[in-house]
């Protein structure tokens, strides 16, 4: 089978030896083993995350004293999202209206805490003066407000440069506890 190519000082097509389209045909080739192995990676690495995404919204097997307490508590919540907190603590993180929060429950059903997200502004006085003094200069994010047995405390992190803490305050602006955050894997 004759093949016709483009001879490049004449722009004219004439015959082709074989020889001259082999070196064509093995770039091809290569390209085409490339693309493959480009296909198969990205499969690959796309399946892995799928598998991740699905380990970590196992379902969690919650006590029915547990829901119970929950429901008599948060009765206008529908979607809930439940976890171990620790062994003999269930979680539950929702949002009620257009708040994000998550409330606490032991084994069973008695509730342990709600924590529920703030803006910054909302803390107290008291806590916002104790953070301009000791902690100038550091970012502050994720601020909640914790409901206990105990009282009200506010939790959040505070974070300046690589240096990054999670603080606990009292409503009086009192540190109750202060962190070093650590990059966690989940």
């Amino acid at each position: 089978m004759k093949r016709a190519c483009l001879h490049t000082k004449t722009n004219t097509y004439e015959n082709c030896r074989a020889s001259s389209i082999r070196p064509l045909k093995n770039n091809y080739l290569r390209m085409k083993k490339l693309m493959l192995i480009i296909a198969l990676s990205t499969f690959a690495v796309a399946t892995n995350a799928q598998k991740s995404e699905k380990e970590s919204k196992k379902q969690v097997n919650v006590p029915e004293t547990v829901k119970k307490s929950f429901a008599a508590a948060f009765p206008k919540v529908v979607k809930v999202k439940w976890s171990i907190e620790k062994p003999g603590e269930y979680e539950a993180e929702f949002i009620d209206g257009k708040i994000e929060s998550s409330a606490l429950y032991d084994a069973k059903g008695k509730w342990l805490a709600t924590e529920t997200e703030i803006a910054q502004a909302q803390l107290p006085q008291a806590v916002k003066t104790s953070l301009a003094k000791e902690f100038a200069g550091f970012k502050i994010n994720e601020v909640e407000q914790v409901e206990s047995q105990a009282g009200i405390s506010y939790e959040m992190e505070a974070k300046k440069g690589k240096t990054e803490y999670e603080l606990v305050f009292d409503a009086n602006g009192k540190l109750l506890k202060k962190e070093t955050e650590t990059e966690k894997v989940d």
